[in-house]
């Protein structure tokens, strides 16, 4: 998915027949010594009929995507002008299908923008922004607060002020989710609490662009790479740098899609990578 266009509007891209009418499909290494294929075209919504437009997405600002692994339906949510649209995945036609439209008035700036599933939920929860928590009295536990916008019933709007600045908000479990502000991760549950069973603070000595949750690690991606850390021990289980690339991480959902221009040269045709045996966790 990516939101493209003069209109900025929502667009479905089948990326493996993107990468074989390209003809560049290229099992092998590359500087990231990583397995990748490797597809050195712009995207280019007219040249390829497999780069769909969504209806009903015109004006959209960003989006966000989730799998509901107790029901197995992965849900599509976007910011539009008059609020938001919430789509479906339809597995025999292999496309978003609306389920429905919330009109409302969201932030200025959704710097976050993320599902959270709930067990109890038939459909997903959406995190606009977090900040520390504040009950009156001061806090000692490190308590977050999510912004959230209901999208099972009456949503409510949310400040537009006051919240960190946080990178990313990615769900970890039924019960935990990651949080990236600055070069720093913590780990809470969904109540915001400090997390018990895992590492509650991380630290990188870069600020963090992406992370993607593995299953007993994160990586935390950068301007020139990643680097990945354990849940538990909080020791460094991989590390890859290249300052002559530029990277900017452009999905998540189960493979990594890596996109990358030189460093000396932004102009340049940019590379996009499917990095492999990188699965998201949840």
């Amino acid at each position: 998915m990516s939101v493209s266009g003069k209109s900025s509007q929502l667009y479905s891209h089948n990326l493996t027949a993107l990468f074989e009418q390209g003809g560049h499909v290229q099992k092998k290494h590359s500087s990231l010594s990583l397995s990748t294929n490797r597809f050195t075209e712009r995207i280019s919504t007219r040249k390829y009929a497999i780069s769909v437009k969504i209806p009903d997405t015109k004006g959209c600002r960003t989006c966000s995507v989730a799998r509901n692994p107790y029901t197995d339906s992965t849900f599509l949510c976007g910011a539009v002008p008059s609020g938001l649209v919430l789509l479906l995945w339809y597995e025999p036609l292999q496309k978003f299908m609306h389920l429905k439209h919330i009109a409302m008035r969201l932030p200025d700036s959704l710097p976050v923008f993320e599902l959270l599933v709930l067990v109890t939920d038939e459909f997903p929860q959406l995190c606009v922004g977090v900040r520390e928590c504040s009950n009156g009295k001061p806090s000692t536990s490190q308590q977050l607060q999510f912004d959230i916008i209901e999208l099972n019933g009456t949503p409510v709007s949310v400040p537009d002020s006051g919240a960190l600045r946080a990178e990313q908000v990615t769900q970890l479990d039924r019960d935990t989710v990651l949080i990236a502000v600055e070069k720093t991760v913590r780990i809470v549950n969904l109540r915001g609490l400090p997390s018990k069973e895992l590492a509650a603070e991380m630290v990188f000595d870069f600020p963090i662009q992406t992370l993607v949750c593995l299953q007993d690690s994160v990586l935390a991606f950068w301007k020139h790479g990643l680097k990945g850390k354990s849940f538990h021990s909080n020791e460094v289980t991989q590390e890859i740098t290249d300052e002559s690339r530029v990277f900017r991480v452009l999905g998540t959902s189960r493979d990594i899609i890596l996109h990358s221009t030189p460093t000396d040269d932004p102009s340049a045709l940019s590379n996009l990578y499917i990095l492999t045996g990188h699965e998201s966790s949840y």
